[in-house]
């Protein structure tokens, strides 16, 4: 039965892939929504084929990238940043050598680790092929983020069910083999919502947040048209304190702030939109503190019953130096740390092929896995995307398109030390929002040129003069005697 349904699943990934090569603009936007929905197939629609399932996404984002290829003539112009595409080329080159890495368990593993760490960077080039105007990029956020309210109601419901309830269950390969994760101080559950683990409903909260508050600062905090937008942001919002991760809420605290200064206070009518902010997110405290008390005392518990906030802040910038020495310079080989390195090694004890443990920060892990040439590429890609977003977000004329670039921003710098490799969750929405950066700069580039040519003044055209030698002639035949 297994096989005739993995058998029948591999078909339907056939034919899915065929219609993303011949309609490559709506794959890369069904491959986002698949993202979300993904978890919840493997844990409870087939889950005998969750490894077929986990790599539909990368299938169908191939046969996008090679229809993307096929219709040249379509694409967009890339940004000018030289600097970036030398960094990402090399990076990719050195990655593809380290994928033959004499101290890798087997060439798999290399490619499970090329594909963890590149797979999604060509998202750079297609997004800004994919949206037309700035129209459709509103529209498909906007939808996008609004699917943060029946995801959050799955979340509200696996909250108040038991961990024994079907809703609660996380994507493995023998249900027998783990357990739900509850909160220290309740019974309730840790939430997942509709995908496979924490992390990735973590990073999906993230991200959504990110892209709420951009929608909310284009329509500048306004009450009319917008509450569909508010509820999705409760939901967001609920769900961080239900999931009992400290790392989302701590990130949308610190970079609050930052967001509020470029898209709030640098626009237009700041002032009518701070208040509306301070209104709307004081309503937002109150309902949920009102509505949802046992997440909040549950995410309270728990976050007041760890004390290793600053060994865990620091991790990721120490993480590197520790790691160095066991390294060496070429490292122990792409994939090595992998958390799927274990499934396809031949290897007796799953990461024998390491000298120690693997390190828990994704910065200390790529230091083991690249060595320190590839670890200062991959992390000076990441720098100055950093850079390149912030000065996008300063320079771009319109508010829209400012908005795209401060999210990207917000998201760049806070993967800095985060996990953009080894999450694939966050991997996938890191290269969406540079695809997403460098659409909002091509669409700024022909909002300008378009608002130019409307404004320049048009030709005078005079009347055509009557020719020269006609006139001659009536001049001579007036003066015949």
């Amino acid at each position: 039965m297994t096989v005739d349904l993995r058998f029948l699943l591999m078909l339907g990934g056939a034919v899915a892939a065929l219609w993303a090569f011949t309609r490559w603009r709506l794959a890369v936007q069904a491959v986002l929504v698949l993202l979300i929905v993904e978890g919840a197939v493997r844990k409870w629609v087939v889950p005998g084929a969750q490894d077929l399932v986990y790599f539909a996404k990368d299938v169908l984002l191939l046969a996008a990238y090679a229809g993307f290829l096929a219709h040249r003539r379509r694409r967009a112009p890339v940004a000018h940043a030289p600097a970036l595409w030398l960094a990402l080329a090399l990076g990719a080159a050195y990655g593809l050598a380290q994928a033959f890495n004499p101290r890798l368990p087997g060439v798999l593993v290399g490619i499970l680790g090329f594909k963890a760490y590149f797979w999604y960077v060509p998202l750079l080039f297609v997004l800004p092929a994919v949206f037309p105007d700035d129209a459709a990029v509103y529209r498909f956020v906007r939808r996008y983020a609004l699917l943060a309210i029946p995801v959050g109601l799955l979340a509200a419901a696996q909250f108040l069910s038991p961990s024994s309830s079907a809703l609660n269950t996380y994507a493995r390969a023998s249900q027998d083999a783990g357990y739900v994760s509850t909160f220290g101080s309740s019974a309730h559950v840790r939430v997942t919502a509709t995908f496979s683990y924490i992390t990735g409903y973590s990073s999906y909260l993230l991200v959504t947040a990110v892209l709420l508050l951009t929608l909310l600062a284009v329509q500048r905090w306004r009450w009319r048209g917008q509450l569909a937008l508010y509820l999705a942001l409760a939901m967001t919002l609920l769900g961080m304190l239900m999931t009992g991760s400290r790392g989302p809420v701590f990130l949308i605290v610190l970079l609050f702030p930052i967001y509020w200064l470029l898209a709030v206070v640098r626009e237009r009518g700041r002032a009518a939109a701070i208040g509306r902010q301070v209104l709307v997110l004081g309503l937002l405290a109150a309902v949920l503190g009102y509505a949802a008390p046992d997440a909040f005392e549950a995410f309270r518990g728990r976050a007041a019953g760890r004390g290793d906030v600053r060994s865990r802040i620091a991790a990721p910038f120490v993480a590197p130096f520790t790691s160095m020495d066991e390294a060496g310079f070429f490292g122990f080989g792409i994939g090595a740390t992998h958390q799927a390195a274990a499934a396809v090694a031949s290897q007796t004890l799953p990461y024998s092929w390491l000298r120690g443990d693997r390190p828990e920060v994704e910065s200390g892990r790529v230091m083991l896995e690249l060595g320190p040439l590839g670890f200062v590429l991959v992390y000076f890609v990441r720098l100055y995307l950093v850079v390149f977003a912030l000065g996008q977000a300063l320079r771009l004329r319109t508010r829209f398109h400012r908005a795209l670039a401060t999210a990207a921003f917000l998201i760049f710098l806070a993967q800095l030390p985060g996990a953009v490799v080894f999450d694939p969750t966050m991997g996938v929405y890191y290269w969406l929002l540079g695809g997403l950066l460098l659409t909002a700069m091509r669409l700024d580039r022909e909002a300008v040129r378009a608002a130019a040519a409307a404004a320049a003044p048009r030709p005078h055209r005079p009347m055509l003069p009557v020719p020269v030698p006609a006139l001659t002639r009536s001049r001579a035949a007036w003066h015949r005697p």
